[in-house]
């Protein structure tokens, strides 16, 4: 399969199973008027991750802790990285099953936190794999993406699409049709019939 191609214009998505079987991440990077009221605190996270001898693979475990961490370090008065960490809530959905199970209901990953629709672990994997995409996103050149989201591809298979999360889950609505059992009948391919010889002489 060839590399996935990376610009700062592509969307991320995780997939994530939960024990109520498998949903998506959707999430947006951030806007350049975002990233230039935050640049400092992004630039020091990413420096800290790589300075640490912590790279791509292990990076989207704990960006959300590096992130706090630097933002304490650069103000001890109050945490920076409050309205960023807000912004990324609200640039992150999820699609989950919707509750007439037809199709992907779209919940906000703030209504996700609030309402506990998922298991507390999963969410901070989720929160740390995010923050490591925006962050990497919005400091890295477009030509070295590739390499700074390979543990993001690798340790959760993660896409990067150019569709809206309503785009994506619409396309989710076609590429993964309801199944009455859960099983696919797998239908023999038929053989063409071998043309059929008279007995009667010409």
């Amino acid at each position: 399969m060839a590399p996935v191609a990376i610009n700062k214009k592509l969307n991320l998505v995780l997939p994530v199973e939960t024990d109520a079987g498998k949903i998506w991440v959707h999430s947006v990077p951030i806007s350049r008027e975002v990233f230039e009221s935050n640049y400092l605190l992004l630039t020091k996270t990413l420096a800290e991750l790589y300075i640490n001898g912590i790279g791509p693979a292990f990076g989207p475990r704990i960006a959300k802790l590096t992130l706090r961490d630097v933002a304490k370090e650069m103000n001890e008065e109050e945490d920076i990285s409050i309205n960023l960490i807000n912004e990324v809530h609200r640039l992150t959905n999820f699609l989950m099953p919707s509750t007439n199970g037809s199709g992907w209901q779209t919940v906000s990953l703030h209504e996700v936190i609030q309402k506990k629709l998922v298991d507390e672990a999963i969410i901070s994997e989720v929160e740390n794999a995010v923050i490591y995409f925006i962050v990497a996103s919005a400091v890295h050149l477009k030509s070295e993406l590739q390499m700074a989201m390979q543990g993001l591809k690798t340790n959760w298979k993660a896409q990067t699409t150019l569709l809206t999360v309503t785009e994506y889950g619409n396309s989710l609505m076609t590429s993964t049709p309801q199944e009455s059992t859960g099983e696919k009948t797998i239908v023999a391919p038929q053989k063409p019939m071998a043309p059929r010889v008279s007995s009667v002489p010409s």
